[in-house]
């Protein structure tokens, strides 16, 4: 049970002024006893990480905040498991769509928005922690169903789920995992039936229309998989991972004219657009996207030149594709960055052959016997260019 008058009280938030606010008005409330600051999302996320004998019992934290956002500590809130229960209040400056879906995806308590009034915060606090220390019966069935689920019990799951439902049949919750839970065991036409019912009951569940896209895929449905993706991306742009997953899914299927669509998408969304660039050109270079992965690379190289082991990857690529005087360009600010490498000679020197430039090609190879005498390819390399 958590005592309202006496819990320790979490508050993150990149503005000073408001923990200051906000702490103030708890304390005027008599609602909390010990009151831990943080500057932001990862800061929250090591001090809720953190071995005290104080457990924090409730987490009042900002939406929009630097390092780590709020949507992201509370995703990792709810995915460990001696955290995933705390109470969460989240406090953002306005509630538009993507804001909504994300607070229902990731189970949030409540949320307050900006400048918090003192009637507010009495009401939201004193529900969420009432709702945590007398749990209504479709919360307690959701939990057990979960417990079991981690178990490997899936039917045991199923029937709580179906339990949670009779509890409240007007919430699309139950009705959710109830899908999820046939989604696990492999029945895909039960699974269907509950997700689709949960999309009818809540168009704003994003994560029912994305298991919606997971379950077509699984059917060798790609349109209908596509359809519900990009309905899940339409609710909750800001999710990057969902459409990460979702093209990373096309280019297993071969389509890559409409997977590069969905990176464009998200990389037109993304605020760390070059880390993106980096993170899907790798995907690419394995699933026969090659050119879409050389491009994306070209473009981190013109926003930052400097950036390091991107020309190596590039060249290497470029090498691949078969435009070996764009390679070389790559190669040879490579083997600037790293003048010991041997890979990157390597690749030089093949490149060079391509480019019919035998003499250029044999100070790379002799550099590479030099170190490593044995080194076979090189040895049949050189020959080639005597």
């Amino acid at each position: 049970m958590i005592d309202i008058h006496e819990m320790t009280v979490l508050i993150a938030d990149d503005m000073p002024n408001m923990i200051t606010t906000i702490r103030s008005m708890m304390k005027v409330l008599k609602y909390g006893k010990k009151f831990i600051p943080a500057n932001n999302g990862q800061e929250a996320w090591r001090l809720l990480k953190k071995e005290s004998e104080e457990s924090i019992e409730l987490a009042i934290i900002d939406y929009n905040m630097p390092v780590m956002t709020g949507s992201e500590l509370l995703n990792r809130i709810r995915s460990d498991r001696d955290l995933r229960d705390l109470p969460v209040v989240m406090v953002t400056a306005q509630a538009n769509m993507d804001f909504v879906a994300e607070a229902a995806e990731s189970d949030i308590d409540a949320y307050i928005l900006k400048p918090p009034t003192m009637k507010v915060l009495t009401d939201k606090v004193l529900a969420v922690i009432e709702n945590a220390n007398k749990p209504s019966p479709m919360v307690s069935h959701l939990k057990e169903a979960r417990r079991l689920e981690e178990q490997g019990d899936l039917d045991g799951a199923i029937k709580e789920a179906q339990l949670a439902m009779e509890a409240n049949p007007e919430s699309s919750k139950p009705v959710h995992e109830l899908g999820c839970y046939f989604l696990g065991k492999g029945d895909l036409k039960e699974a269907e039936r509950w997700l689709l019912k949960a999309t009818e009951m809540n168009s704003l569940d994003v994560s029912a229309f994305h298991n919606l896209g997971k379950l077509y895929v699984k059917l060798n449905d790609i349109d209908a998989a596509s359809q519900y993706f990009e309905k899940a991306m339409a609710i909750n742009p800001r999710d990057l991972t969902r459409a990460i997953y979702f093209g990373t899914t096309l280019l297993g299927k071969k389509m890559v004219e409409k997977a590069t669509k969905v990176f464009d998408n998200a990389l037109n969304l993304s605020e760390d657009n070059q880390k993106l660039k980096e993170q899907i050109a790798q995907l690419c270079i394995g699933k026969d996207a090659k050119e879409y992965a050389a491009k994306l690379l070209e473009s981190v190289l013109r926003s930052d030149p400097n950036r390091k082991g991107i020309s190596l990857k590039l060249g290497v690529l470029l090498e691949e594709l078969g435009e070996h005087s764009k390679a070389l360009k790559h190669l040879t600010n490579a083997e600037k960055e790293d003048s010991k490498n041997l890979e990157i000679k390597l690749h030089l020197a093949r490149t060079y052959l391509a480019l019919g430039k035998g003499i250029r090609a044999e100070k790379p190879l002799r550099d590479i016997l030099e170190v490593n005498p044995k080194h076979e390819e090189a040895e049949n390399l050189l020959r080639t260019c005597v």
